[in-house]
């Protein structure tokens, strides 16, 4: 009768020694994956550090004028241009209609 009862607690303590492994394995893994995401974040900050914080609106009509200059479909770049400031006095309106 003892036999009995002590086979399912040694089960029970296997069974427990097996699940206290597989915990520790991944509290490891996460552990590791915590490191490497604060690695990451480091990164990406150091990344948007080095870029410019803002650029001016004049900077960016003469990236777009050079970008435009040297774009291989030129026709297709005024027409959008032009399709584009044709729609912004309608966007205008709409957007006063809106906050009033």
């Amino acid at each position: 009768m003892g036999s009995s009862h002590s086979s399912p607690n040694a089960e029970l303590e296997r069974e427990n020694t097996e699940l206290r492994r597989r915990v520790d394995v991944a509290e490891a893994s996460l552990e590791e994956m915590r490191a490497e995401t604060l690695a990451r974040r480091a990164e990406v900050r150091a990344l948007a550090e080095s870029l410019p914080t803002a650029m001016s609106r004049h900077a960016l009509l003469w990236a777009m004028a050079r970008d435009a200059r040297s774009h291989p479909d030129k026709a297709g770049v005024v027409k959008r241009a032009i399709a584009k400031a044709g729609r912004a006095p309608g966007k205008a309106v709409r957007l006063v209609r809106e906050r009033t």
